[in-house]
């Protein structure tokens, strides 16, 4: 077992630690049906789903 502090994780050494570390657990949760994109639309923007539109603009705030 290794004695690696949260700050060891942060340095460019290759670090051992990562089988002290739990696994992760998704949650997703339900999607409701409501509106929907037109085809050309869904396909320019990535999804179908309006709730689901958000684009990456490179920065914080881009809306």
């Amino acid at each position: 077992m290794n004695n690696c502090t949260p700050c060891d994780y942060k340095t460019t050494r290759p670090c051992t630690c990562l089988e002290d570390m739990p696994v992760a657990m998704a949650y997703v949760p339900w999607q409701t049906f409501q509106d929907k994109f037109e085809l050309c639309k869904a396909l320019e923007v990535g999804t179908i789903f309006p709730e689901l539109c958000k684009p990456f603009c490179g920065k914080r705030g881009c809306r």
